[in-house]
């Protein structure tokens, strides 16, 4: 269920740009029903679990394994970083790596950030979308949540490229791979607070539209030429999604256009 919900930072942000009707969203029954699945299952399972593991794990052991586990994710958001031609960008990524692995005590302690090598936010999915694919139609899947077609990148470039894959230690891959899944569930009770007290009426389009808005602004960096047009209501040609800026130039842009959301 890795990021199946949005960060605190990004339900803040976005909280008014949820609609009732969204055309990247074709087959919403089906979504609908699948992110019940996944709510029920996380109710079930996950969350008691995540608990139960925040409530006997005390917080510099829960520290160490988020920065164990970010500093794994640093080869991946660099190699990412690579392939979109932000090459200072990636020199930081191994920057942090090599730091935090070495001098963080294989990464339990975040050296790097502190040192001026900040964190990065980039996978597959931004890589394809900063070189002109098109984000396709939005998605739910079992147990992993929100995405959409070319967003399944990330979930591919992840798994392939996660050191702790090639361990070759089933039981020790398997433990490792669970304990991640726990700690990022744990990290989300702000914001899954955040969204109880708001009291949406339509939780999953909430959900749904915050993760369109916040994956287009990620493609651009920030910085998107135009707000992403999420509601049926609103005029929205296919023609504006034209290929985004390459990564080493996001500037370059036209402010007219609109790259793959």
């Amino acid at each position: 269920m890795k990021k199946a919900l949005i960060s605190l930072s990004s339900l803040t942000l976005l909280s008014a740009c949820a609609t009732p009707a969204n055309h990247y969203d074709p087959i919403e029954p089906i979504n609908r029903k699948v992110y019940a699945f996944n709510s029920a299952v996380d109710k079930a399972v996950l969350k008691p679990v995540a608990k139960g593991y925040q409530a006997v794990t005390p917080a510099p052991v829960r520290t160490g394994v988020s920065n164990f586990f970010s500093n794994l994710e640093d080869v991946y958001i660099g190699a990412s970083n690579l392939l979109q031609g932000k090459w200072r960008e990636a020199a930081s990524d191994v920057g942090r790596v090599v730091f935090n692995t070495t001098l963080g005590i294989g990464g339990l302690i975040d050296i790097a950030t502190p040192a001026g090598l900040p964190k990065h936010d980039e996978d597959f999915g931004q890589v394809l979308g900063a070189w002109g694919v098109e984000s396709g139609p939005y998605l739910v899947l079992p147990l992993m949540g929100p995405k959409t077609l070319r967003d399944t990148a990330d979930t591919v470039g992840s798994m392939a490229m996660d050191p702790v894959q090639a361990i070759n230690d089933d039981d020790a891959v398997t433990g490792l791979s669970l304990l991640r899944v726990v700690d990022q569930r744990t990290k989300l009770f702000a914001a899954e607070s955040l969204v109880a007290s708001a009291g949406f009426g339509d939780e999953y389009a909430f959900v749904r539209d915050a993760y369109l808005q916040r994956r287009y602004n990620l493609v651009w960096d920030g910085s998107p030429p135009k707000p992403l047009p999420l509601g049926e209501d609103e005029e929205y040609d296919p023609a504006d999604s034209a290929a985004a800026p390459s990564a080493a130039e996001p500037a370059a842009a036209d402010a007219s256009s609109v790259p793959a959301q």
